[in-house]
């Protein structure tokens, strides 16, 4: 299906120029099985002939529940190949959470999953060859061969919500190419290997996997939910793995935990949330030759919108490390309250522009127009999207974090709108008000989520006084852990007589982030050790 001339700001056309050119080259390791350019190829060919018999085309949006494999990796390419988006699902999750997201979808002309799907859809299953190499030796049957454009999208990302509905995060081409057009950062390319350990349905996903296939090099698919250090240290020693991409709580627990697990690495990205200066430092002074990248981005402006090159010196900084310089094809602009440019300095909103940005969210135009705006940076009206961070230019051009807007939060990389949860909450019976706010550890990093709630009255004697410590009297944890993927499930889930406000009669949130670390108890059953943080299921911000 590949083209004489294949145009590098198209995902499978960049991967695709690979398997022209090195078809020896290996694209692919899972387990025992090595996979080339060309192999893998061919597979997405066969299967890209057998989804078009299903009507994917050109518009139209494929729901994939498989897991990470080789397959997968063929499967999206050849959707892509046919002028749709993917989006990738996890069969594991709450059957009301899947309906959501399949009704966002409307009607989509096939849902890609290894059997029947558990839910009543209209929509036809199909189940692709598990072998690759089988798939790519049956040879192709015709297929049309459409031809998108940049703009055009290729996958959707689900993210958390402020209505208490996941938000369908819709990405061009453009916005995953362009990192890697003009060859990549440091770490991908020919002659690297990463570890691909990120969700499916995660922008950084995208980030490990394709940013290595379009580049030449070599992805490393994991299996579990989570890389471990003891994982990692296999990845290095049989596999060559050359370049990680952590989130930063995985990359603070890696230094705290098994520091010597990056031996053999030329190069490590962490991003998601505000990296430690201690662990930064700790980590540069057993590492001093391994690169060290912190970087910054939301889904919105897909993957990394700006990277910085760490040094020991930011170690030191009163503000923290640097979010850094923008990405290829990004801008970064700091706007304050007045929507006008910040001076070198100022403090104001971060606004994201360029070719990361994604086309909107799926179906909800009011809420695309109220994220995507307009800013005139230098006089001409750009594209840009309102981040809700605060932050700030130096006169290099060097962008700083200094705050949140609103009460969105970040846990192990991924956006948390805490109004989803509270929504999830106040659907149970006898809740009258519900909060959601963060845990933070001693260096603000938010370690996990504290849900309090007030009870309706109902006519139940609360004579005896005060509610437990861990008094959840609703069991409200276990309506939230059968309705919300496992990220946003609290750590701390207990009812409250009332909840506190502050003088101006608001409710004071961070009286019950301090009311939450006191009650910190129990950590919910669905929830892995600590060592594993849980699962998410997809990546708000990278």
């Amino acid at each position: 299906m590949a083209e004489p001339s294949l145009d590098g700001s198209l995902v499978h056309h960049a991967v695709a120029r690979h398997a022209r050119d090195t078809p020896d080259g290996i694209a692919l390791v899972h387990r025992n099985t090595r996979i080339d350019y060309a192999t893998l190829q061919a597979a997405a060919d066969r299967y890209a002939a057998e989804l078009a018999e299903h009507g994917v085309g050109p518009g139209r949006i494929v729901p994939l529940l498989l897991p990470r494999s080789p397959r997968l990796v063929a499967v999206q390419l050849a959707v892509m190949w046919l002028g749709a988006a993917y989006t990738s699902l996890d069969g594991r999750w709450p059957a009301p959470r899947l309906h959501e997201i399949l009704d966002m979808l409307g009607d989509p002309p096939v849902v890609v999953a290894d059997g029947p799907v558990p839910l009543d859809r209209p929509s036809a299953v199909w189940t692709p060859s598990a072998d690759l190499h089988q798939a790519a030796g049956e040879g192709t049957r015709p297929a049309p061969v459409p031809h998108p454009s940049p703009a055009d999208p290729a996958a959707v990302i689900f993210t958390s919500g402020t209505t208490g509905r996941p938000k369908g995060v819709v990405l061009p081409h453009r916005a995953v190419t362009r990192i890697f057009r003009d060859g990549g950062p440091i770490g991908f390319g020919r002659g690297n290997v990463m570890p691909q350990a990120a969700p499916p349905w995660w922008d950084m996903y995208a980030y490990e996997l394709f940013g290595q296939l379009m580049t030449g090099g070599t992805s490393v698919l994991t299996d579990g939910d989570y890389l471990m250090p003891q994982t990692l240290r296999r990845l290095i020693a049989e596999q060559g793995a050359t370049t990680l991409r952590l989130t930063t709580t995985l990359f603070h627990l890696f230094v705290d935990e098994d520091p010597d697990c990056f031996a053999g690495l030329r190069q490590v990205y962490a991003g998601g949330e505000r990296m430690s200066p201690a662990h930064a430092s700790a980590f540069l002074t057993r590492h001093p030759g391994i690169t060290l990248v912190n970087g910054y981005g939301p889904a919105e402006s897909c993957m990394h919108a700006t990277s910085r090159l760490v040094r020991p010196e930011d170690c030191d900084r009163p503000d923290g490390i640097p979010l850094g310089h923008p990405v290829p094809h990004t801008e970064v602009i700091v706007l304050d309250p007045h929507g006008r440019p910040c001076p070198p300095g100022e403090t104001g909103e971060i606004h994201l522009a360029g070719e990361g940005l994604a086309l909107g969210y799926l179906g909800e135009p009011e809420r695309t127009a109220r994220a995507f705006v307009h800013a005139e940076p230098a006089g001409t009206p750009v594209r840009a999207y309102r981040t809700g961070d605060f932050g700030y230019l130096d006169e290099a051009g060097t962008l700083h974090f200094r705050g949140r807007t609103d009460r969105q939060f970040k846990i192990r990389g991924h956006r948390v709108e805490a109004a989803e949860i509270e929504a999830a909450a106040a659907s149970v019976a006898g809740v009258r008000s519900a909060a959601a706010v963060p845990l933070r550890g001693p260096d603000g990093t938010v370690t996990g989520i504290a849900l309090f709630y007030t009870r309706a009255d109902d006519g139940a004697d609360h004579a005896a006084g005060a509610l437990a410590e861990d008094d959840d009297v609703l069991r409200v944890h276990e309506h939230l852990a059968a309705v919300l993927p496992e990220y946003l499930v609290p750590t701390v889930t207990c009812a409250l007589e009332d909840l506190p406000l502050t003088p101006n009669g608001k409710l004071d949130r961070a009286e019950l982030e301090r009311t939450a670390l006191r009650r910190r108890r129990r950590r919910p059953a669905r929830r892995p050790a600590r060592t594993a943080p849980a699962r998410p299921m997809e990546r708000s911000d990278s």
